[in-house]
């Protein structure tokens, strides 16, 4: 009868040694699933953080264009930008590289680049990894690179002459020294009727379209149509080979159905 009594208290003893086992076994893995999940969440979010750095940066050299030309460079501006980017990008875990990299204007950047015409900011950093076994595999860290383009907001406007200053007498004297103009006789036979000045030629204006049920693909298409001779930029930059499908347009930096000028003003698209 003793016996009997005692078989099921060593069977419960023996399931209790197996749970133990197999709980021994899983752990680890299940801590390195936790783990690798919390390594690459922190790395996404910190893309995402990425992609608001760069927008920011884009879109405070698009306001100062000139500080990065090569003629008269602007250092305060540039220093401020890249303050901007350096206390953007404290919070994130990503290792900047030791030069933050400048804005990018199309054309060059030797003078005021025209009002309209695209600048690009990429940067890129890297990501450390806190789980031991995926530094190993994977370096240690993973690079991470982000970029936008935006349209600038100051500088000349193409096509429109600047003005001619003439300069004005600097003293009293200057005006003294003048020649006194010669006085004309009122029985004079020369006409007075003055010469018409030719009247400036127009600068042709379009239309901005709706580039919101556009595919991405079509949006250069979309864009000759409306008569514009600039190009379309898009946010993130155009692959070389489209998917298939193509991606779906969700913004556009002009307004559409407002007038802008068909040779100076460019478009940014975000895609997805």
């Amino acid at each position: 009868m003793r016996r009997d009594m005692t078989r099921p208290r060593r069977a419960r003893c023996r399931a209790r040694g197996q749970s133990l086992v197999e709980f021994a076994l899983i752990l680890p893995a299940m801590l390195l699933l936790v783990l690798f999940g919390i390594d690459f969440g922190r790395i996404f979010l910190g893309w995402v953080e990425l992609n608001n750095v760069v927008r920011d940066a884009a879109n405070f050299a698009a306001e100062n264009p000139s500080a990065w030309n090569t003629v008269s460079p602007n250092t305060a501006v540039q220093s401020a930008y890249r303050t901007l980017v350096a206390n953007d990008t404290a919070g994130i875990n990503c290792a900047l590289p030791s030069t933050i990299p400048g804005p990018t204007f199309a054309g060059g950047a030797s003078g005021a680049p025209p009002v309209g015409s695209p600048v690009y900011v990429r940067i890129s950093c890297d990501f450390a990894f806190i789980t031991p076994v995926i530094g190993a595999v994977l370096g240690g860290s993973l690079p991470v690179a982000a970029s936008a383009s935006y349209p600038t907001r100051g500088g000349m406007i193409p096509n429109i002459p600047a003005a001619s200053v003439t300069p004005m007498p600097s003293s009293s004297s200057d005006v003294a020294s003048e020649s006194p103009s010669p006085t004309v006789s009122p029985s004079s036979s020369a006409s007075s009727s003055p010469t018409p000045a030719p009247s400036p030629t127009p600068t042709p204006m379009c239309t901005a379209p709706n580039f919101k049920s556009v595919k991405a693909q079509d949006a250069e298409a979309h864009w000759a149509a409306a008569s514009f001779t600039t190009q379309v930029l898009f946010n993130p930059l155009a692959p070389a080979t489209w998917p298939s499908g193509g991606g779906n347009i969700i913004d556009q930096s002009l307004v559409a159905g407002l007038s802008y000028a068909c040779d100076s003003t460019g478009v940014t698209v975000t895609w997805k």
